[in-house]
């Protein structure tokens, strides 16, 4: 699932008129990244909820021929949790990957969303979230990073790498959506609960991360995209 229902109200005046995962980054979509990113992988299809300038979402993945994608419409837009539990009569009962679409990655050698296959165990998690070095992450804002992020639920932690933020990329399960509200809140919740049960597990990204979410950001990435 790729998350696309927001209106982007730190790119405004951009998203006055179009769709936040629509603002172009070095020539496209931003959100077109990570639906490359998930042709590469072999993905088939992909949920995509969708909100503010809905219209114009909807029109331009029906041109996207790579993907088949299954449509979570929503009156306003309902957070990164609520966009997911509306979007829960698409699942199967089999973990899938969720994407933020203003994020923005080059993988140094192996594909992040290999990795996050290979380190995944449906027995143990409910959550594998890919981590990146706070160090080298462009337009990550301040948050709770930290509270989900610890040497005792990160494989391969790295003192000189750490601390780490959400990179916005991961795998999750659905089955954590049974209990969960209708409407609007955030996926924190949920990571919270898998926290406390001890099945919420990070993984640091070797690579380039950008999070296209302001102006600033986008003209920061696009500098440094070529280097």
């Amino acid at each position: 699932m790729v998350l696309a229902a927001g209106y982007g109200t730190r790119l405004l005046p951009l998203t006055e008129c179009m769709p936040k995962p629509l603002v172009p980054v070095a020539g496209k979509p931003m959100m077109e990244y990570a639906l490359d990113k998930l042709v590469a992988y072999g993905i088939e299809e992909v949920v995509v909820n969708v909100s503010h300038h809905k219209e114009q979402l909807i029109q331009y993945l029906s041109q996207f021929k790579c993907l088949s994608f299954k449509i979570s419409e929503e009156a306003e837009p309902l957070e990164t949790g609520g966009g997911l539990k509306k979007a829960e009569k698409f699942f199967s009962d089999e973990p899938l990957f969720t994407i933020n679409s203003d994020i923005i990655w080059f993988d140094e050698n192996e594909s992040a969303l290999e990795q996050l296959t290979q380190f995944w165990d449906e027995s143990k998690m409910d959550f594998l979230l890919l981590a990146q070095s706070k160090a080298h992450a462009v337009g990550h804002d301040k948050g709770e990073d930290h509270l989900f992020i610890e040497r005792e639920n990160t494989f391969d932690w790295n003192d000189v790498d750490a601390p780490y933020i959400i990179a916005g990329i991961g795998i999750f399960h659905p089955r954590v959506l049974r209990n969960a509200p209708d409407g609007k809140f955030s996926v924190k919740i949920l990571w919270h609960e898998a926290m406390k049960q001890n099945r919420l597990k990070c993984l640091p990204h070797r690579g380039k991360w950008f999070q296209t979410g302001t102006i600033a950001d986008i003209k920061k990435a696009e500098e440094l995209f070529g280097e």
